[in-house]
Parts: C-alpha cells; sequence; structure tokens
C-alpha cells in the first residue's frame, strides 16, 4: 500500500477522499494496516509503526486503541456512515424519462478514454462497485441501472486540449487524469450523478456543432482507412492496423447503405416464449469464472454505447484498486447474476442488448454490417458460453465445427485440400459447399428460444432477456453517429449467436446426415 497508493500527494489525497466516503474500503484500509502492524495518520496519509507517533507543527498524534475494533487504525478520519439504499423501485410513472436520458446520452459523440490513468483506478474502483452495489440492492429500480449503464460516460470521458500548451504531452496527461479524479469525486457526492450529465449535456451542446464542422473537413481530407490504421499503430495493435489497410473501408452513408442494411436485418413479429417452466435452475456463477472471462477480452476490445471498455475493468480490478478488487469482482459478479436470472427491466433490453452496426464494404460492393455490442452484454455471454459450451458441444457431436471446437473452420478447410489434393488428380470428384443467404438473420427467433428452453435452460433468461424484446439496429458510419432505429428486426448479439444457431440448426442436419430430409416437408419452413 506504501508504494501504490500512498506514494505521491495525489495519491494521498486520492486514498483520504475515498477513504472518507467509503465505508467499505474504510474498513479494507484499516484491516490492512492492523495485519501490517502500522496505523495511519488522516491528517498527513503517513504510516507509522503502532509505537512511534506522527509529529505535526503544534501537536504529535498518536496510535490509541479506543473502539477496539479495525477503525482505531485510521487516525483522524472518521469512519463513514453505512450508507442505505432505497429497496423500493421507482414508480413507473418516472421510466420513460430514464430512458429517454439514457438514449439521449447515448447519441451524444462522446469517447471514453482507453484506459484509465493508475492514479485514477483506486477511486473509479470504488465508484463503480458503489454503482453495481446499488443495483444488487435493488434490481428492479431502473434508476440504479440507469445510473451503472451512464456511468463510463459521465467520468471517464476525453478531455479536448483548448489550448497549445495544453496539447503537450505531459500537460494532456494531467489534464485528464485531474478531469476523471474530479468527475469520479462528484459522482460520490449525494447529487453527483445528475450534476455530470448535466455538465455532459451542456459541455456537448457548447462544444459540438463547431467540433463537428472540423471533423467533417478533416474526414474529407483524410482517408479513413489510413486515419484509422494510425490509429491502431498509436496504440499498439499493429495486426490490426494491416487488416485496416486491406480492408474495403466503411460504406458511404447513403439511402442504398440504409436499404441494404434494412434487407439484412427484416422486421418481423416480436417472438412467442415457451410458457412450460425451466426444467433447471438458472446459471449461478463465480467470481473466479468472472475474471477469466474479464481477462479473456483481446487487447484493445471497443467499448459499446455506454462507453464501458474491457480495459477498465482490469485496471479496476486488476490495477492500483488492489486493495478493493476483490469488493469490486464480488459485485459485478452479483449483477452478472443479475442479468443471468433475467432480473434487468425489460425497458433496457434494447440498450443492453442491441449495438451500433458499422457498415463495411464487401469486395464485391456488397455490405457487411459489424456489431460492436457492450462489455457488459458481451461479459455475461462470454460467462454462459463457457458454463454450457461443453454440454452444448456434447449435444452437438461432430456435426458441427463451429462451436466449442478450436480452430475448427480451419482445420475442416485444411481437411478438404488435402483430400483433394490426395484423391482428385483425376477430376473424378465434386464438393458439395451450401451457403445460407443472410443465415443468423434469418433464422426465427421463436425456434430458437423453443429450442434453448428445451437444450441448454440454465441460459434461458439471460437468451430471452436479449432476444424476446423488440430490437432495434444503428448504423454508424466512421466517427459520426447517425442512427437508423427500427422496431422488432432481426439483430443477433455476439458471443451467443454461434451456439443459438447451430442449435436451431441441429435437427435439420441431423436429418440430412440421416437421409430423412425432404424437399418437400413443410416443417423446415419454421427454421
Amino acid at each position: 500500500m506504501q508504494s501504490t497508493h500512498l506514494k505521491t500527494e495525489c495519491r494521498r489525497l486520492s486514498l483520504k477522499g475515498a477513504i472518507s466516503k467509503d465505508l467499505d474500503l474504510f474498513l479494507d484500509v484499516a484491516e490492512v494496516l492492523r495485519a501490517g502492524g502500522k496505523w495511519l495518520c488522516g491528517k498527513c496519509m503517513v504510516m507509522h509503526a503502532l509505537s512511534r507517533g506522527c509529529k505535526h507543527d503544534n501537536e504529535v498524534v498518536l496510535f490509541a486503541i479506543n473502539s477496539g475494533d479495525v477503525e482505531d487504525f485510521i487516525v483522524g478520519i472518521r469512519k463513514p456512515c453505512q450508507v442505505v439504499v432505497d429497496t423500493n423501485p421507482r414508480h413507473p410513472a418516472g421510466l420513460g424519462g430514464k430512458v429517454n436520458l439514457l438514449e439521449h446520452v447515448f447519441s451524444l459523440p462522446i469517447q471514453t478514454v482507453k484506459s484509465i490513468p493508475p492514479s485514477c483506478r483506486l477511486l473509479f474502483a470504488q465508484v463503480l462497485t458503489g454503482a453495481l452495489r446499488k443495483v444488487v440492492a435493488s434490481p428492479g429500480s431502473v434508476d440504479n441501472w440507469v445510473q451503472l449503464l451512464l456511468l463510463p460516460r459521465c467520468t471517464l470521458r476525453v478531455v479536448r486540449p483548448s489550448s497549445r500548451q495544453e496539447r503537450r504531452s505531459g500537460n494532456r496527461k494531467s489534464l485528464q487524469c485531474s478531469n476523471i479524479l474530479r468527475a469520479l469525486t462528484v459522482w460520490k457526492d449525494g447529487s453527483g450523478f445528475d450534476d455530470l450529465v448535466s455538465s455532459l449535456l451542456d459541455s456537448v451542446e457548447e462544444t459540438g456543432a463547431l467540433k463537428g464542422e472540423c471533423r467533417r473537413q478533416e474526414d474529407k481530407e483524410r482517408d479513413p482507412n489510413i486515419k484509422q490504421c494510425l490509429r491502431k499503430v498509436r496504440d499498439g495493435h499493429f495486426t490490426a492496423a494491416v487488416k485496416v489497410l486491406c480492408s474495403s473501408g466503411v460504406a458511404p452513408l447513403s439511402d442504398s447503405t440504409l436499404k441494404a442494411l434494412i434487407d439484412k436485418h427484416p422486421v418481423v413479429p416480436p417472438p412467442s416464449s415457451p410458457s412450460n417452466p425451466l426444467a433447471q435452475p438458472t446459471l449461478v456463477v463465480n467470481g473466479e469464472c468472472v475474471l477469466k472471462c474479464i481477462r479473456s477480452f483481446p487487447k484493445g476490445t471497443s467499448c459499446g454505447r455506454d462507453g464501458l471498455r474491457a480495459q477498465h475493468l482490469l485496471d479496476a480490478v486488476g490495477g492500483e484498486g488492489s486493495i478493493t478488487s476483490s469488493g469490486l469482482l464480488a459485485s459485478i459478479t452479483e449483477v452478472v447474476n443479475l442479468w443471468l436470472g433475467g432480473s434487468c427491466p425489460k425497458v433496457l433490453a434494447e440498450f443492453v442488448a442491441s449495438a451500433p452496426l458499422t457498415p463495411l464494404l464487401k469486395p464485391d460492393k456488397g455490405i457487411r454490417p459489424i456489431a460492436v455490442g457492450g462489455i457488459w452484454r458481451r461479459l455475461v455471454s462470454k460467462v454462459a458460453m463457457k458454463k454450457v459450451g461443453k454440454e452444448m458441444t456434447q449435444y452437438l457431436g461432430d456435426h458441427q465445427f463451429g462451436v466449442g471446437v478450436p480452430n475448427g473452420a480451419e482445420a475442416v478447410l485444411h481437411s478438404a485440400n488435402r483430400f483433394l489434393n490426395s484423391f482428385h488428380a483425376d477430376g473424378s470428384l465434386a464438393l458439395l459447399t451450401v451457403d445460407f443467404s443472410n443465415a443468423f438473420n434469418m433464422v426465427d427467433r421463436t425456434t430458437f428460444l423453443q429450442e434453448v428452453h428445451q437444450r441448454c435452460p440454465s441460459i434461458y433468461r439471460w437468451v430471452q432477456f436479449l432476444y424476446a424484446q423488440p430490437a432495434r439496429y444503428r448504423d454508424k458510419e466512421g466517427n459520426r453517429g447517425t442512427d437508423y432505429s427500427r422496431d422488432n428486426c432481426k439483430l443477433w448479439k455476439e458471443g451467443v449467436k454461434n451456439v443459438l444457431f447451430v442449435i436451431t440448426l441441429s435437427e435439420i442436419i441431423e436429418a440430412m446426415l440421416h437421409n430423412e430430409y425432404d424437399d418437400d416437408n413443410d416443417d423446415d419452413e419454421k427454421y
């Protein structure tokens, strides 16, 4: 603790502000001090041996056992009071305002930092833990979920330098750190959330128009692929930079692009859910599983509309906030289990489950929509697939190589090439490949909800939350946020789509392998 949280004056002040407001952190630090045989002077934030005092200008602060509890080991800082969270959900009449606020803030052109500065990680871990605990205490409160979803945008937004002096590297980093610390400190106050949202809206309205014009001019002057490549190189993602240079780029914002996206995401009636009870209880996971899934995100994983990045969770859980890492991980695990159990209000499904679509150009000038979903949804889906993946692999058997088979598609391709090279010298063999047109988006959602309900009921509540609610898609051209929304469109979410797709087609695959598939059979239309 001395080498991390008490090393510099800035970090000492950050720790002092955090433990004076957070009861759990206060007790955690006091427990560490008691275990190490030290006490902490709250006036100068310096640790001392139990037998030594702390000298100041006109007094000497001494350690003494008063209450006999761990709080005695922090002298000069009053023990925070326990925050009592209202467990009664807000009246439904207020839901519209919160949902509209979430939609409005998500539509703003705000970027979050790619990594939390080390001096801010402890305070961010405490703020995130507090937001998560409010959700756990009252999972039916839309307000608490909205605050959790807006936390990254309100506290971790990128600061744009306003002068030449601020653009210097050292000054820019210092400015970014101070703004994050200030926002996190304001958040922990009673009305901090409302103040930060108001400040966010005001700052975007004042500077958004001017910056938007400048960026549009820059976009016209620089090739988007080169711009994205340079960004990847600065971040150290060299493989991604090469891929960007080799890509065909992003489709232009036009009526034809919009029509292509609509055609790929047809409008259908909402799916119907099975009425019979689940055969298994809802999946419940532990912190170890959640931590492994957080660490499994590739380096440089992009954020969704809420601005939260996988790196933010890694910074908070395993960075300089290590004193509270266990408490934060426990809170994340509890909220993940709430999502798996279907406890998140359904009115928020479109914000958690939907994803902006970037229409990439194919070599043949077609459109390939790439969805970038939120980290919370992707984390919960990773956890769900990690728990049921082996079970589904056993059920599906050797009839597929896309689920639970590492590098399965590559193995099929290389095996087919070797077979043809060995036995196709005389040209007597033929290979049939079948490609479903727009396969994922043409699968009936009612059917795969029934299949999940029957085959892997432990994750049904989560799948139902994602797919049984009206969906929306949003097109995003480059860095310019232009939203297109359409209710009840078929939109697949990465993380669970491969398993759901294969489970849905498993009966057709089984029938084809046993020569029972009939082109005239109308039963296949339901898939």
